[in-house]
């Protein structure tokens, strides 16, 4: 299966144990095989190796229990200034929680000190300026005021 990656994510291994949840079931698969390229990884998962096999994991969310390593940590976003597209700010990055394979930006609003939470995925994100520490998010409409 082709499987899209939240940018920054750590790839979990062969042999891992994973589970896959919809918003009716949870399904505990094994990595059978892995390779990654880009936001993309085409996993093999034990136990799939048909097609009506792979289609009851389409639309699955992927769940891990990976360890980040110490250089991947030290690339984070802590402190980035967060702007919209149109240019307004939304805040100061000051987490970026990863309670699975699907990170977050956890933004602190400068003025009320409120916590808005961005998912970290290459539709929203834009573009990222690492010299001026910024970055340029496109949200879908509601999503500043839908963790408040």
């Amino acid at each position: 299966m082709v499987v899209s990656l939240s940018p920054g994510i750590v790839l979990p291994g062969e042999g891992i144990a994973v589970e896959l949840r919809t918003s009716r079931r949870s399904l505990p698969q094994t990595i059978e095989r892995i390779s990654g390229a880009g936001h993309e990884a085409i996993i093999t998962f034990s136990g799939a190796h048909s097609i009506s096999e792979a289609l009851r994991l389409v639309g699955s969310s992927l769940y891990a229990d990976v360890a980040v390593p110490e250089s991947k940590r030290e690339e984070g976003m802590l402190g980035f200034q967060v702007f919209d597209t149109q240019g307004d700010c939304w805040g100061t990055v000051k987490a970026q929680p990863q309670f699975s394979l699907n990170q977050l930006l956890e933004i602190e609003e400068a003025a009320t000190g409120e916590t808005v939470y961005v998912p970290w995925h290459e539709s929203l994100v834009v573009r990222i300026d690492r010299r001026a520490r910024t970055i340029v998010i496109d949200p879908p409409a509601g999503l500043r005021d839908l963790n408040k």
